[in-house]
C-alpha cells in the first residue's frame, strides 16, 4: 500500500509542476495585459454579450495577449485567428458555421501582408494596438476584436530600450 501511495504522490507532483504556470517577462512600457476572459461582461444578461469596461477602454492602446493560433485551412493573406483554446477550423464543410469563441482575435501580421500567415502550434504571446467594434473582413467573418501587431522594427527598439 505504501508504494501505491508514493506512486500516487510522484504522479501528483509532476503534474503540479507540468501545470505551474510559468513566469511571464514584463509588460514593455505602455502595454497592457488583457485576458479574453475580460472581453465581455459576466454573466451573459439576457440582451446578450456586451463588451466589458476594459476591453473597450483599450480601443487604440497597445496591449498583451496569450492565446493560441487558430488552425484554419484556409486563412487570410496577412492576418490570423486568435483564440483561449487550440482550435482547428474546418472550413470546407462548416464555412462559417464554425466553432469559435465568440472572444477571439483577429491579428493583423505587418510581415505577411500579401501572404499567409504560417500557422504555429502552442501558446503565443503577442503585443499590438487593439480595435474594438464590428467590422466586416475579407474572410466573410465580422470581427469584434482585432490586434494589429507591432512592427518588427518597433519590436527591436523596445527591446533595446528595456534593455538600459
Amino acid at each position: 500500500m505504501q508504494i501505491k501511495n508514493i506512486s500516487l504522490l510522484v504522479v501528483m507532483g509532476a503534474l503540479c509542476l507540468q501545470a505551474a504556470p510559468h513566469k511571464l517577462p514584463p509588460l514593455p512600457r505602455g502595454v497592457t495585459e488583457l485576458k479574453f476572459s475580460e472581453f465581455f461582461v459576466t454573466p451573459v444578461g439576457p440582451g446578450g454579450l456586451v463588451f466589458a469596461e476594459k476591453l473597450t477602454g483599450l480601443e487604440g492602446k497597445r496591449v498583451r495577449l496569450i492565446g493560441y493560433m487558430v488552425e484554419q485551412d484556409h486563412g487570410v493573406p496577412g492576418k490570423f485567428l486568435l483564440a483561449a483554446i487550440p482550435l482547428h477550423l474546418h472550413e470546407h464543410d462548416s464555412a462559417l458555421a464554425d466553432d469559435l469563441p465568440a472572444a477571439v482575435v483577429h491579428v493583423t501580421v505587418p510581415t505577411c501582408r500579401d501572404r499567409a500567415v504560417p500557422y504555429a502550434r502552442g501558446l503565443m504571446m503577442l503585443t499590438g494596438t487593439l480595435s474594438v467594434g464590428p467590422r466586416d473582413e475579407a474572410d466573410g467573418r465580422v470581427s469584434l476584436v482585432r490586434l494589429a501587431l507591432d512592427p518588427p522594427n518597433n519590436f527591436k527598439s523596445n527591446r533595446k530600450q528595456s534593455r538600459k
